[in-house]
């Protein structure tokens, strides 16, 4: 099977599996307001961004191993892989230790990472609880196989797992809806996903051995200790790359937390929720061509490359300006539909002052650059150039939280997204093209910036033509939100199509998903 045609499938099942994921989510989530409250959706987001941050003990060994494996992969190299599953295996079972030991030491101060956290005992928790069960949860994943996940990525399978995934996803929110309804008990509801979640590392890692049985087989011999460490180096550079990501995504909730409390969190999950829904969809269709692009670049073809990377781009572009449209436009309407009124954030009191903050607007604009940021972390890891770009997390992440500590207490939960425009989009977007276009495609990147400003400017007139156009729109209820949604997809794509239909991207973007079409004309080894 091509390169494309992998890609493809991988992009159908992510498809697939996002929808049914986002369907359930909110099915569940509905369930989970009417039941429990507000409170224990700030709960629940507090300890989730708290294991997020304890991920970072992975070191980013996952990402530094996949990069090893498009080599042997493509060469059939039974042994090499063999032995570099070993290790990762090993490692596995040690970054699971040290996340649980990390997470029993920060027991003692989770009364500091909430701000009303002895509402708990109102609510008749115990937070000790709580934690440890989310802490179970994480290393569950570590010690139940999930280390194999990543060679059926690395073999561009990834559909594959994402099928048996459906299953898995079906039965884990039936049964917490179950739960739910029938208990009111927020412990039986974590404990439920526990229990899919071991379901689910024990079926992937059924699925990698029956279709390749060599990885069961015992094999003598080790990684050399100079590629051992020449592996933990990568690591190190790919842990910053790491915490930056988590102080982006996850910390701002925390700092949220202590500073404006449960319910405040509890405000901004709904948002979360939308974004990141929308969000994992659109990465299954990035991420589904990463390991077609990891092999395409072991078969160093420049050339190729640059016009993959400028593909990826484009569709990029094309995907998450469309989708940061609708959300600045009807993200506070769909919530009202959905959770009700009470849930829409358009301002911010503190100090006796109220502040207009047009969040879902700002919440469009950070998606259109998270975007931007998503494919050129697919290519930093697919071509190991995360090696070269050191210093520019740190700038981020200090970047990030400054601003996100100064930003709340004034404009709130809108201070975690304006903080995040500005750290992203004044480090990440402008230093890794750089590296990108002068280390792995020797060429100058002044095409590119010049390429995503005309990007910007082009999605920025679509979005305003989207918002006179909707304004215009009188229907309420459901029936106007999906015909404002309609309004929102057609008009940036007749937008993106008239203004790029002549280049080369777009060409070679149509005659791809031509070439996947019965009858069509495949692609070439060695080509995208």
């Amino acid at each position: 099977m091509t390169r494309t045609q992998n890609s493809f499938y991988n992009m159908l099942t992510g498809i697939g599996s996002s929808l049914l994921l986002m369907a359930l989510s909110f099915v569940t989530r509905t369930v989970f307001i009417r039941t429990l409250g507000t409170d224990y959706l700030g709960l629940e987001g507090v300890f989730s961004n708290i294991l997020t941050v304890l991920n970072l003990a992975n070191l980013g060994f996952d990402t530094a191993i996949a990069y090893k494996l498009y080599k042997p992969i493509e060469e059939g190299d039974r042994r090499r892989i063999q032995l570099l599953m070993k290790l990762y295996r090993q490692v596995y079972l040690v970054v699971g230790c040290v996340i649980a030991a990390m997470g029993l030491c920060l027991i003692p101060f989770l009364p500091r990472l909430a701000k009303d956290y002895g509402r708990l005992a109102e609510l008749g928790l115990n937070g000790t609880v709580i934690f440890l069960i989310y802490l179970f949860n994480t290393v569950a994943s570590y010690w139940f196989f999930a280390y194999k996940n990543a060679f059926i990525n690395a073999t561009q399978k990834t559909y594959v797992l994402t099928v048996a995934g459906y299953f898995i996803a079906l039965a884990n929110s039936a049964a917490q809806i179950l739960v739910l309804t029938l208990t009111h008990s927020f412990i039986y509801y974590l404990l439920v996903q526990i229990g899919f979640t071991v379901a689910q590392n024990l079926l992937n890692a059924c699925i990698c051995d029956r279709r390749h049985p060599y990885l069961r087989e015992k094999v003598d011999g080790h990684i050399s200790r100079g590629e051992v460490k020449e592996l933990f180096k990568d690591c190190s550079v790919m842990l910053l790359h790491r915490v930056c990501g988590t102080v982006v995504n996850s910390s701002d909730v925390i700092v949220l937390s202590i500073m404006a409390g449960l319910q405040s969190v509890g405000l901004y999950s709904q948002y979360l929720l939308v974004k990141n829904q929308i969000n994992n969809l659109l990465y299954k269709l990035v991420s589904a061509m990463q390991a077609s692009l990891g092999s395409l670049h072991t078969a160093g073809n420049p050339a190729w490359s640059r016009l993959a990377f400028r593909t990826v781009n484009f569709f990029t572009v094309w995907l998450f300006g469309v989708s940061s449209i609708g959300l600045a436009l009807l993200l506070d309407e769909f919530i009202t539909l959905w959770a009700g009124p009470g849930f829409v954030v358009t301002s911010w009191t503190a100090g006796g002052v109220t502040v207009r903050t047009p969040l879902a607007l700002l919440i469009g604009i950070e998606f259109y650059i998270a975007g931007q940021g998503m494919y050129l972390m697919v290519f930093r890891e697919v071509t190991g150039v995360f090696r070269y770009i050191r210093v520019r997390p740190i700038v981020t992440i200090v970047l990030n939280l400054a601003l996100s500590i100064w930003l709340v207490p004034r404009i709130g939960i809108a201070g975690c997204v304006v903080s995040t425009i500005i750290a992203h989009g004044g480090t990440f977007l402008t230093v890794d093209p750089w590296v990108i276009w002068r280390r792995v495609l020797h060429t100058a990147p002044w095409g590119y910036y010049l390429r995503n400003l005309v990007y910007k400017l082009v999605t920025a007139a679509a979005g305003l033509a989207c918002w006179g156009l909707c304004a215009r729109i009188a229907l309420g209820g459901i029936g106007g939100f999906i015909l404002r949604g309609c309004v929102c997809v057609a008009v940036p794509s007749v937008f993106y199509a008239v203004c790029f239909c002549r280049t080369e991207e777009f060409r070679f973007l149509a005659s791809t998903a031509r070439s996947l079409l019965p009858g069509g004309k495949k692609d070439q080894g060695g080509k995208p």
